[in-house]
């Protein structure tokens, strides 16, 4: 029993002998002016706390419960004044992280959080009434954020490792949210101009970069309800620029990899533009350029290695819309519109297809501002290896072309698979159709006057060969040229000019030959080719002349 009271009177003695655990930690504070408050809390070990506040009624909070790590709050201005009323809490329970607040106006809010490992948080702010946010609870993560205006907020997350976010905003009124829960993401926003701009950053996949510029006024890539810029995917880019007001710009990188996207819209003095972007393949490239008013831009890419370009309006266009919906691979599609009330689609979902839609200019004098007006172009592609192109100057077009056999592609005099050209010199009020269902054909409309009209249809074996000239004006007939290829490698030529002109071309056997040559008005021409290797040749002139040509049973 002895032994025992002995041996237990040892080891207390040893307890109540040995030196406190030492923390290290480092605080100073410096406060002049009036009705300022701080408070430090250091659990951690070898932190390092450094308060300066020169203003009245500031408020400082700092709680360091990990280890190594560096607090600066400084809410003095070095003036003695307007710099008072600020609030800043700052929460350090990682390690090795670094935070600096600076709060030099009146009546700002900083709330800092790190619980992760050696992430570095900067926030500046020398307006009034402005919040800033930052909570890092991942590793080796880089915010800075530098807000000069009035009544801005800032809201910064970053979960995952290695992330960097800047953001400055210069005006009042703006919102940033910036996520980062994936690793290695890069995002750089900067809201300046008039204000009242919002951002809603998202990134959850990994290797991505964002850079969003906005200016002027009510712009926004996202809101407070929601992410306007999503990048879910990896290793993708997003570059978003937005000057004058009232635009709205919306990126979703999705599950695929490597996508591009940019967003250019507005540069100073344009008005209400839409963009909206939307990649979920791997690959994809994504531009759309807006200026002038009321611009809309839908892309939409889910297969590989796409490229998309819209570009509208070009500083006076105005009530615009360009669509481009990409599902297969390696397609490119572009549409290009110059003046006003215009519709632009491409659809691709093939591969490797090439769709080409130019709308707009013409028309010089008479007071011209555009030029193209109330045009409308469609080309739709679910085969493989098409080329096509609409090229419409002027008012009132309308141009329609499906290919859904493959390998039209141009060939000769072709310089697409399906091509079709209205309306220069003033043209106007002209409808063009094409559609290919078989393969390796080529297809040409080119009408330069009013009222024109023409189709093509190209079926059967395929190796069909169309081209459609017309001038002048199409007059009360409904459609002035229309063609039928089916069986195999037929070939038409109509060439109309004067008014009031009618061809009609139906070729259901193979290797058949058909040129018609219209002028003057009121013509009518019929040529139907039931056989093969047949030849018709019409030329008719004068007023109201009428042919009608049938071969093969």
């Amino acid at each position: 029993m002895t032994r025992m009271l002995l041996c237990g009177a040892s080891a207390l003695a040893i307890i109540s002998s040995a030196p406190a655990l030492a923390q290290n930690n480092t605080s100073d504070i410096t406060q002049s002016a009036t009705n300022s408050d701080v408070s430090v809390t250091q659990g951690g070990s070898d932190g390092t706390s450094t308060v300066t506040q020169g203003g009245n009624n500031n408020s400082a909070t700092l709680n360091q419960s990990g280890s190594d790590n560096v607090s600066t709050i400084v809410q003095d201005n070095g003036t003695g004044s307007s710099d008072d009323n600020n609030t800043a809490t700052v929460t350090q329970g990682g390690s090795e992280n670094e935070s600096l607040v600076s709060q030099v106006n009146d009546f700002a809010t900083a709330t800092v959080e790190q619980t992760g490992i050696s992430n570095e948080s900067d926030v500046l702010q020398s307006g009034d009434l402005d919040v800033a946010t930052v909570l890092q609870s991942g590793d080796d993560n880089f915010s800075d954020v530098e807000q000069s205006g009035n009544l801005k907020t800032a809201d910064i997350e970053q979960s995952g490792e290695g992330n960097d976010s800047s953001v400055l905003q210069s005006s009042g009124l703006n919102t940033a949210i910036v996520t980062q829960s994936g690793d290695e993401n890069e995002s750089l926003l900067t809201q300046t101009g008039t204000g009242a701009n919002e951002t809603n950053l998202l990134q959850s996949g990994d290797g991505n970069s964002s850079d969003i510029v906005q200016g002027g006024a009510g712009n926004d890539a996202g809101t407070v309800a929601g992410a306007g810029v999503i990048q879910a995917g990896d290793d993708g880019e997003v570059i978003i620029r937005q000057a004058g007001g009232l635009h709205t710009a919306g990126v979703d990188q999705q599950a695929g990899s490597s996508n591009f996207a940019s967003i250019d819209q507005g540069a100073g003095t344009g008005l209400n533009h839409d963009a909206i972007v939307i990649q979920d393949g791997d690959e994809n490239d994504a531009r759309v350029l807006q200026r002038g008013t009321n611009q809309t831009a839908d892309v939409a890419q889910t297969g590989f290695s796409n490229l998309a370009n819209v570009d509208q309006g070009a500083g006076v266009g105005l009530n615009q819309t360009g669509t481009v919906f990409q599902e297969g691979d390696d397609n490119e599609g572009r549409i290009t519109q110059r003046g006003q009330d215009q519709t632009g689609i491409v659809t691709q979902t093939g591969d490797s297809n090439i769709g080409l839609v130019n709308q707009g200019r013409d028309r010089t004098g008479l007071f011209d501002t555009g030029f193209g007006e109330d045009q409308f172009a469609e080309i739709e592609q679910s085969g493989d290896d098409n080329t096509a192109s609409t090229a419409q100057l002027g008012e009132n077009q309308s141009a329609r072309i499906e290919q859904i056999g493959s390998n039209n592609v141009g060939f000769g005099s072709f310089a697409r698979g399906a091509e079709i050209i209205q309306g220069g010199n003033n043209g106007t009020f002209n409808d063009a159709t094409i559609t290919q269902i078989s393969d390796a054909n080529g297809a040409l409309i080119n009408q330069q006057g009013n009222s024109l009209s023409a189709n093509v249809t190209q079926d059967g074996v395929g190796g069909h060969a169309a081209t459609v000239t017309q001038t002048g004006a199409g007059g009360a007939v409904l459609l002035n040229a229309d063609v039928l290829q089916e069986g195999a490698d037929n070939t038409t030529e109509i060439t109309q000019g004067g008014s009031d002109q009618t061809a009609d071309v139906t070729q259901l056997g193979d290797e058949n030959v058909s040129i018609i040559s219209q002028a003057g008005s009121g013509h009518s021409a019929t040529v139907t080719q039931n056989s093969d290797l047949n030849d018709s040749f019409i030329t008719q002139s004068g007023t109201g002349q009428t042919a009608i040509v049938t071969q093969g049973l």
